[in-house]
């Protein structure tokens, strides 16, 4: 009966937890974002560069500029630091021979009047500048009516910077109530197209508004030629980064570099003489050697070498003592030192000193009776 009891009740027991725990939890779907993995961590145009891909225009992603074919397509959206003048001069030249180039000006200024276009803008006098945001205005992307584009497209341009162009008319340009966001110029035979920033192409941006499309009818202004992607630019070596972005302050190094070599290379008043070497007493040396034997547990050799002296000295003077037995020997030795003859027994026969004392008794005990022979 007892039995049943427990039973009935352990039922009961399972069955209430049960409905309270349906009443009070569910399963839920929960969506959380993780991030880019694998490659669209380090290359922030592959959605771009899979997007674009085709037969007739294939894709090339890069990280390092590279100067591509005569009918490519460049697109650089990365810095553009090593390449310096004499390199974006040829890189116009390429563009003057019939290349496309797209491009974000790589200067950020502070201001618009001390804003400088850097080398391979110049011909354009294009800079890209903080644009001015009303606190109370809302975020809208931008409306881009594109020739060859059926309807308009709206792309989220980076609101925050706008392109300035001095004295040189695009023939092509996007703007909104935020300033200008996109320049087209003729060169040549080929075009270079600026852009206020390269944000909407990348992986978190391209697909939302019409970013995509405005992407593909951007880069597919020939029937057929090769898209090269650059992402990202080579550091030039320090040495050379600081002769351009710092002579004067390189130049300033070297001139002190220089003056505290020279100064460190005069010498202040005369020689001044060697020190004679030191030269220590024997007893030194003897105190050295002991007491480097004491640190590594040679007390036994210390304390042999003593006997050895005593023996020596007892077989030279008194042979017929050195045959006697311990304990006659030690009688004879007792009344000459007038020391107790358990004492003498150990410091002669004893195996070992016990303790510091002892053995520092020893060693004074040995030394007496040497010199009292």
């Amino acid at each position: 009966m007892r039995t049943w009891l427990l039973g009935g009740l352990l039922t009961v027991l399972m069955a209430w937890g049960g409905y309270w725990f349906y009443q009070n939890f569910s399963l839920v779907e929960q969506t959380v974002r993780i991030g880019f993995q694998g490659e669209a961590l380090t290359n922030p145009l592959l959605a771009a560069e899979r997007f674009l891909n085709s037969p007739s225009h294939p894709v090339k992603s890069l990280s390092r500029f590279v100067e591509p074919p005569s009918n490519a397509m460049l697109v650089m959206t990365g810095s553009r630091i090593e390449l310096g003048a004499h390199r974006s001069a040829a890189l116009l030249a390429w563009v003057h021979a019939g290349g496309q180039l797209i491009v974000v000006p790589g200067n950020v200024p502070d201001d618009a009047a001390g804003a400088e276009p850097d080398a391979l803008l110049q011909p354009f006098s294009v800079v890209r500048v903080p644009a001015t945001l009303n606190p109370k205005w809302v975020y809208l992307p931008t409306d881009v009516v594109w020739p060859a584009a059926p309807d308009f497209m709206q792309v989220s341009f980076a609101p925050g910077w706008k392109l300035l162009a001095r004295g040189v008319k695009p023939v092509f340009s996007v703007m909104d109530e935020t300033g200008t966001h996109l320049m087209r110029f003729r060169y040549g035979s080929g075009a270079v197209t600026v852009l206020s920033d390269a944000g909407f192409m990348q992986n978190d941006a391209i697909g939302r508004y019409d970013n995509a499309a405005f992407l593909w009818f951007l880069t597919h202004t020939r029937p057929a030629a090769p898209i090269w992607l650059v992402t990202a630019g080579d550091m030039p070596p320090l040495w050379k980064w600081l002769g351009t972005q710092a002579p004067l302050a390189l130049l300033s190094a070297s001139v002190l570099l220089v003056a505290w070599l020279w100064a460190h290379s005069r010498r202040f008043g005369p020689l001044r003489a060697e020190a004679p070497l030191a030269r220590r007493r024997l007893l030194e040396h003897i105190d050295a050697s002991g007491r480097f034997l004491w640190r590594h547990g040679q007390r036994a050799s210390l304390l042999n070498a003593a006997r050895s002296a005593v023996w020596r000295v007892l077989e030279a003077r008194h042979p017929a003592w050195a045959r006697l037995p311990q304990v006659a020997l030690t009688a004879h030795l007792a009344g000459l030192t007038q020391a107790p003859p358990a004492v003498l027994q150990l410091a002669l026969f004893d195996p070992y000193a016990p303790n510091e004392y002892q053995f520092a008794e020893a060693i004074s005990l040995l030394e007496t009776i040497r010199k009292s022979l």
